[in-house]
């Protein structure tokens, strides 16, 4: 299989189910998105090794979403709900670790600005899915999967800043 389709050369691309739609289609900006958090996730799993396995689910359940958010059928590639229940478990157990007074400006080091700049693009992610959400129908748990996911990654930085200072 050729990487090189030829097939967007006119502005088009196709979705799971074969449809085409234009490339600028918010179902697409959405994948996008969820393509460039995955990405950032996995240069951050090389600064931060101590969490890769950690980020390497998360990057297969963003994978899982945006399989979602390409399946104009609906209801396949749905996060398990113990997915999300790692997450806050995750983010509950580093509260208990952290005395967090507010948010902070993210400066701590490396390593925690970098999980901050992943954070930021989880917020994205969220932001294009709700975009989404407004013309296909979405599994509310892939809403909750990445706005939980956003508080695990502040978590997981303010941890990363507390453990290499």
């Amino acid at each position: 299989m050729s990487v090189t389709t030829k097939g967007g050369d006119k502005g088009q691309t196709s979705l799971f189910s074969g449809e085409r739609v234009s490339k600028d289609d918010i179902r697409i900006e959405t994948l996008g998105t969820g393509d460039e958090l995955v990405s950032n996730l996995g240069e951050l799993k090389f600064i931060i090794p101590a969490y890769r396995d950690i980020i390497e689910r998360v990057q297969k359940n963003i994978f899982t979403i945006n399989s979602h958010c390409a399946d104009t059928g609906g209801e396949k590639f749905i996060p398990a709900e113990a997915e999300i229940d790692f997450l806050e478990n995750f983010v509950r157990e580093g509260e208990k670790q952290l005395n967090l007074k507010g948010f902070i400006i993210p400066s701590e080091n490396r390593e925690a600005a970098r999980t901050d700049v992943c954070r930021t693009v989880a917020r994205r992610f969220e932001r294009r899915l709700i975009s989404l959400s407004g013309y296909a129908n979405l599994n509310p748990a892939v809403l909750k999967y990445v706005n939980r996911l956003s508080d695990f990654l502040y978590i997981m930085a303010r941890l990363v800043g507390k453990e290499n200072q």
